[in-house]
């Protein structure tokens, strides 16, 4: 993994730079934290969360090894990911999962206001083989370890919400003391294999137009507009044009989560914002601002959702 990741600004902010390890920004253009973490030799977990005021590039300084990949999941935000001989990508306010090879430069550049979270695993050949066994790794895969490949960047859509699951849950890490670091690793493990699963399946995102994902993403800012009493499916659909049917697979193709599914996560989102701005404000108070009639529901959803109840993570 790079030693070293470069942040550079819009107009006259100087370069920042960060190094391994886990940093906190809490002040100028960018609030947040990134983390980078050795699993295992050859085999990193990087976590990147925040939001800035002005546009921003982050730039990992250095290259890898040929046959090195990386793999990850973008939960929300917006922007591109550039890599030096191979074709851009972008995404905006999807979930999406991607593969880049590190050999060559690769940079993110990211959209001011949107809050971004990444999380990526980065692999060496020899412990991507070690860890997914030669004989079980999807051909673009094996194709990059055995060096027959030049440098490449894909993106896809989530075909489904549990990648993007398993991407929170590493936001979400609640062990701590020796059960820590066995709970990372199981969580790494479990996120590279569903990831190389990603990264051998066909992608579909084809079958839903340009002028449908324009539809989909008016639905997605009417539904979360508000959030204690949004539209029904039926009458969401019919206010973009679109049967229930296809705006459900519009949804599953854009974000990654049936419409309830994403609505559920933007309730419990903003739920969870509240109670760490808002320390004073009542549980029961917070559910009913985020849509839920009865407590006992939140705290159940917030609970599978976290794995914590609000009033614990509350106290932090």
């Amino acid at each position: 993994m790079a030693e070293s990741w470069s942040f550079q600004f819009d107009g006259d902010q100087p370069e920042r730079l960060y190094r391994d390890g886990c940093t906190q920004f809490d002040d100028g253009p960018f609030r947040g934290w990134m983390e980078g973490v050795e699993m295992r030799r050859g085999f990193h977990l990087y976590r990147i969360t925040g939001r800035s005021s002005h546009r921003y590039s982050l730039i990992p300084k250095g290259v890898m090894e040929r046959g090195s990949i990386v793999l990850g999941t973008m939960l929300g935000g917006a922007g591109r990911v550039t890599t030096e001989g191979a074709q851009e990508q972008s995404w905006r306010d999807e979930r999406r999962f991607f593969a880049v090879t590190p050999e060559a430069q690769i940079g993110y550049h990211i959209e001011p206001g949107r809050k971004w979270s990444v999380a990526g695993l980065v692999l060496t050949p020899e412990a991507l083989a070690e860890l997914a066994g030669d004989d079980e790794l999807p051909a673009l895969a094996r194709e990059t370890l055995d060096g027959k490949l030049g440098p490449y960047s894909l993106m896809r859509p989530l075909a489904d919400a549990t990648m993007a699951r398993l991407a929170r849950d590493l936001f979400d890490l609640s062990y701590t003391g020796s059960m820590a670091s066995l709970h990372r690793q199981a969580c790494c493990l479990h996120f590279l294999a569903g990831l190389l699963e990603r990264l051998g399946a066909e992608d579909n995102s084809s079958e839903i137009s340009a002028r449908d994902k324009v539809r989909v993403r008016e639905a997605r800012e009417r539904l979360v507009s508000d959030l204690r009493d949004p539209p029904d499916l039926h009458e969401l659909a019919h206010s973009v044009g679109l049967s229930a049917r296809r705006l459900n697979e519009g949804f599953r193709a854009v974000f990654g989560t049936t419409v309830f599914e994403h609505l559920r996560d933007a309730r419990l989102d903003a739920a969870r914002i509240m109670l760490h701005e808002e320390t004073q404000v009542p549980l029961k108070q917070i559910a009913w601002r985020v849509g839920y009639a009865h407590s006992t529901n939140f705290i159940s959803a917030y609970r599978r959702r976290f794995g914590t109840s609000p009033a614990r993570h509350r106290r932090g």
